[in-house]
Formats: structure tokens, sequence, C-alpha cells
């Protein structure tokens, strides 16, 4: 009967140090391939990212943390208020790990926000996991100090500005 008690207390100790190894986890972000990225969505997110990061991301920054919180933002798997997350940012008695990612999901809803305050349509031309990309790869870009300016980045973010100029003044007329 004993042996029966220490069998099952070992048994239970294990299935419950397993469950919570996988439990909670984060899987690491699975960039797109390059046929699938959309570049006018990708290049906006970089540039953004990148001025808005800049002098702020250094070796120790938990990137995969931030872009899981993007990239969930993005997925609408965030069931927590702005305002409850931006309150305890301000707290700031959090896990690096936490406030990273708690970052993120506030990066991509205010950058999500500014494209809505333009037009509802500016954001529709978006395509977010491209813009998830453009967030992970200006963040390794800037850790890395290694900021991409070249004639793609330019070009989508070109791209992306007339689609939307196109489509607010297109909103104008009809409001006229």
């Amino acid at each position: 009967m004993k042996s029966l008690f220490r069998t099952f207390g070992l048994l239970s100790a294990l299935f419950v140090l397993t469950a919570c190894s996988f439990g909670g986890k984060k899987t690491a972000y699975q960039p797109l391939k390059a046929s699938e990225v959309d570049q006018k969505s990708y290049a906006v997110a970089y540039e953004s990212t990148a001025q808005t990061y800049q002098d702020r991301v250094n070796d120790s920054y938990d990137i995969e943390s931030f872009i899981n919180g993007v990239d969930e933002w993005y997925k609408g798997q965030v069931k927590l208020p702005v305002e409850q997350i931006r309150a305890s940012l301000l707290n700031r008695m959090l896990d690096h790990d936490v406030y990273a990612y708690y970052s993120g999901v506030l990066f991509a809803a205010d950058l999500q926000n500014n494209f809505n305050r333009l037009s509802p349509e500016c954001w529709s031309q978006t395509h977010p996991a491209s813009m998830t990309q453009g967030i992970y790869e200006a963040m390794q870009g800037l850790k890395a100090g290694k900021v991409r300016n070249d004639e793609y980045v330019t070009k989508g973010s070109e791209q992306w500005l007339q689609l939307c100029v196109k489509n607010v003044e297109a909103q104008g007329k009809k409001k006229k």
C-alpha cells in the first residue's frame, strides 16, 4: 500500500513537472516565405519600428516576447483591454519578458490605431502578417545595429502611402 502511494505520488509529480514545462511556452516567431510578404505592409511597419525603437533596443531586449505580443494583437488573441495593458506597463514591476510582450501589444495596437485615424481604408489595405515580419526584422536590425534603408523598403512605403492617400481622397469625395 505504501509503495502504491509512493508510485502514485511520483507519477503525479512527474505529470505536474511535464505539464509545467510545456504549458505557457511561446513558440518562436515563424517568418513568412518571401513570396507571401506584402511589400507595402512590410515596409511601412519596418520603417515605423525602426524610427520608434531607434536607440531603445540593446542586446538584452527580448525581441521574441515583443514580437509574440505584436503577432497576438494582429491575430486578435489579446483579451486584455489596451488601457489595462498601458497601466500595467506604467507599474514597471513586470519581468522583462512580460514587459516586452506588452510593449509589443501596445506598439501593434498603436500602429493599427494610427492607420485607422488616417482612414479605416488604410488599415484594410495592410497585411498584418507582413507587418509583423517587418516589425520583427526591424527589431533584429536595431539589435544588430544594421537597419535597412534600401529600395525595397522605400518603394514599399511609397506604395502604401499612395494607396492610403488615394483611399482618403476617395472617402473625402464620397462625403461631399
